[in-house]
């Protein structure tokens, strides 16, 4: 297997297993330190992969990052996730 292929299905899995984690909060509800804990390794273990991901397909982080951004801004407008409070992410503001 080439490393943009093992970069792919790596990344597809740790984006499976978020899902799932996600799903067994929603179905079991998050009282239980454990499974938030293991929410949170998933997370880890996916931002992991994309950094990976940008590295081995030669993606520019600049522009994930704007994507990152322009994400955030629209779910400030549409949604109820986000406040008024300004967001940090590697040192910069959104």
């Amino acid at each position: 297997m080439d490393k943009k292929t093992e970069t792919l299905v790596i990344l597809m899995e740790e984006c499976g297993e978020v899902i799932q984690e996600c799903s067994k909060i929603l179905r079991f509800g998050n009282g239980d330190e454990g499974m938030t804990n293991r929410l949170h390794k998933e997370l880890g273990d996916l931002i992991c992969m994309i950094k990976l991901t940008e590295d081995n397909l030669n993606l520019d982080f600049n522009k994930t990052f704007e994507y990152s951004t322009d994400k955030y801004n629209k779910l400030r407008s549409w949604s109820n996730l986000v406040g008024n409070s300004e967001r940090k992410y590697h040192g910069r503001t959104v």
